[in-house]
């Protein structure tokens, strides 16, 4: 239960900064900070971190098994794929 809650906090953490991330990228926006220096840097370091944290989320996310794996389950077919297949048809005018 208390490595549950651990990994809980963590992920919470992240979506806050994700959160907070996107709200200064909306206010570089709407406060007309456009594309000059500050309005740069702004929106570069909201991008930045709203990046990381979300990577953190994802790799948090696929180890806890939130997210569905992309392994491939084993097939039912048989372990030696030519002892499956009959044997060729000889050819007629050969082995003679």
């Amino acid at each position: 239960m208390k490595l549950l809650h651990g990994v809980v906090g963590l992920a919470l953490i992240c979506v806050v900064i994700i959160a907070v991330s996107v709200a200064g990228a909306v206010f570089d926006f709407t406060s007309h900070l456009g594309l000059d220096m500050d309005g740069i840097l702004l929106l570069l370091t909201c991008l930045m971190m709203g990046g990381l944290f979300a990577l953190m989320l994802l790799l948090i996310a696929r180890e806890q098994g939130w997210l569905p794996s992309r392994k491939k389950e084993p097939t039912a077919g048989p372990a030696n794929p030519a002892a499956a297949k009959p044997p060729a048809e000889p050819v007629a005018g050969e082995g003679k």
